[in-house]
Parts: structure tokens; C-alpha cells; sequence
């Protein structure tokens, strides 16, 4: 391995364990408290020398998320490459995405809390933005890959551009998610399980474009 390949990926590995160190500092202390000194001191790093990998505490904020945007296509690449309809397979994929947003709290925390619009219109790295881009893209693009193939068997009929429909159902579904986990409705109203009824809304969504001479569960 020659010098430059060696510093690259020392360079790497840096910048991996001070996305680790944010990350725990997030969670013990908080999204909006979490201060770049505080960081510096997780990571156990001058703040001169981390300002050298991340420009921002936002972009910090933007490498997690790309991280966890990166687990959760690989979660939904497994859902599409089944053999199921393409229906069950996007109950299956917004199953999936509700998981991980339960199982991963600070991914939901900051996708909840936190302007997304404000934060991608920062100066970062070319390194960071990218990242993050290509992985919102990817996300979107597995949930689109099943709509468009329940759209080509026929099972779904579409009355706006894929895409649009796609952006259309990943807002309703975040827009469940967040109401539900902050108690924004009155008690009386849910009876059920939380994963019960959100399984019950996806299906919902799903058969708002299914076709209405298929039989959708």
C-alpha cells in the first residue's frame, strides 16, 4: 500500500470513529445542546482538528443520517428482491421503515425534530453532501422500483408521475409515524397496537393506488 492509500484511509478511519463520537454525544446529550466543543471532547480531539473533516455540527448530523439512510437500503433491498406482489412488498418495505425508525431512536429523532431543508442548504464538504444526496435518492428509488413494478403487473394504477406518488406515500407514511410516537392524538382514538395500526394505515395507502379489480388484502 503506497502513502497516499494509507492516508486515505487513515483519514477514513478518523472520520468513521468521529461520526461514532457524535452520535454518542447526540444521544447523551441531546440534538440541539450537543455543542461542536462537546464533540471535540467525546472524540477526545482538538476542535481545530476536527473542524478539519467536518465543517459543522449540522454536518455531522448529515454523515449519521447518511449512515443510517445506507442501513435502511440495505433492509429495503431485501424486501424488493422477494418474491412477494408487489402490494405486500410495499407494506413490507414501510413495515421495514417503520422498524428501523423504532429501533434506531436517534435516526428518528433527527428526522422528526430537525428542519432537513435548512440543514441540506449549509456549507459542507462535497464528501457529505454527496453522501447524503445519493442516499436520500436510494431510499426513494427502492420504494419507487416497487411501485413501478406493481404499476407494470398491473396491480397498481397510478393517476400521477411514480415519483410523485412515492413522495406522496413516504410523507404520509413519516407524518403517521411522527404523530404516533408524540402522542398527538387523543387516546380514545387508538385502540390498537401502534405497529397494528400503522400496518393498518400503510394498507390503507396502498389500496388508495391498487387497482380495484385485484383483490388487495
Amino acid at each position: 500500500m503506497g502513502i497516499r492509500e494509507r492516508k486515505e484511509r487513515e483519514r477514513s478511519q478518523r472520520r468513521l470513529a468521529i461520526l461514532s463520537s457524535a452520535r454518542s454525544a447526540f444521544i447523551k446529550h441531546g440534538l440541539t445542546t450537543t455543542s461542536m466543543d462537546r464533540i471535540a471532547k467525546e472524540a477526545e480531539l482538538a476542535k481545530g482538528t476536527l473542524y478539519l473533516y467536518f465543517h459543522s455540527k449540522d454536518e455531522l448530523l448529515m454523515g449519521l443520517i447518511a449512515n443510517d439512510l445506507e442501513q435502511l437500503i440495505e433492509r429495503l433491498s431485501r424486501v424488493a428482491a422477494t418474491k412477494q406482489r408487489a402490494d405486500d412488498k410495499l407494506v413490507a418495505a414501510f413495515e421495514e421503515f417503520h422498524a428501523f425508525s423504532k429501533e434506531n431512536q436517534f435516526f428518528f429523532q433527527v428526522m422528526t425534530q430537525l428542519n432537513i431543508v435548512q440543514m441540506v442548504n449549509g456549507e459542507y464538504s462535497a464528501e457529505t453532501l454527496e453522501k447524503f444526496s445519493r442516499a436520500n435518492q436510494n431510499v426513494v428509488g427502492m420504494i419507487q422500483q416497487i411501485v413501478q413494478e406493481g404499476a407494470d403487473t398491473d396491480i397498481f394504477v397510478l393517476h400521477a408521475p411514480v415519483q410523485d406518488v412515492v413522495v406522496q406515500l413516504i410523507i404520509a407514511l413519516k407524518g403517521s409515524i411522527v404523530i404516533l410516537k408524540n402522542n398527538m392524538v387523543p387516546p380514545f382514538w387508538v385502540r390498537q397496537d401502534e405497529r397494528v395500526l400503522l400496518e393498518q394505515i400503510v394498507r390503507t395507502l396502498v389500496r388508495g393506488i391498487s387497482n380495484p379489480s385485484i383483490n388487495i388484502s
